[in-house]
């Protein structure tokens, strides 16, 4: 390696989770890339804003539509979905230090904020997520992922 080239190292490592089958398949591989490398992992989950939008309204909102219930009701759900993961993958690797975030926004621009923001050095993620069917008519989040982020994403399949 010349004096200019920075080694390269994998420290931290982001892994997207939806609570997808995908999802999981990409966790281990990720638990095992960061046990091999002694790297730190994070699991995120990203509440999707766009679709907790309700057609009721509360009459001093001036048309606001009400988001509340629903969201916290995605809150609850992605916590309980979130500790679930961090409690397979602390089974599974009980070496590697594995932390958890839940964000809200758009998926993929939140990923990609998530790891620029944390200084991740690779992002892990499945190859599909829950929302199969919205993906194809939208984009997928992991197509957004691979072609926005700054550092390295594996795709696992």
């Amino acid at each position: 390696m010349g004096s200019g080239e920075k080694e390269s190292r994998i420290n931290r490592i982001l892994i997207p989770h939806d609570g997808s089958e995908y999802a999981d398949k990409a966790l281990f591989w990720a638990l095992d890339i960061a046990e091999k490398y002694s790297a730190k992992a994070e699991v995120i989950n990203v509440i999707p804003l766009s679709g907790l939008f309700s057609t009721s309204m509360h009459p001093l909102e001036a048309g606001a539509p009400l988001l509340e219930p629903s969201l916290q009701r995605s809150r609850e759900s992605a916590h309980r979905m979130v500790t679930s993961v961090l409690e397979k993958a602390r089974l599974s690797k009980p070496s590697v230090a594995i932390s958890s975030k839940i964000l809200e926004g758009k998926p993929a621009e939140k990923i990609v904020e998530a790891a620029k923001e944390g200084g991740f050095d690779l992002i892990v993620m499945g190859s599909r997520g829950l929302g199969a069917v919205k993906e194809f008519f939208l984009g997928s989040v992991t197509g957004r992922v691979a072609n926005t982020a700054t550092c390295p994403v594996v795709i696992v399949k």
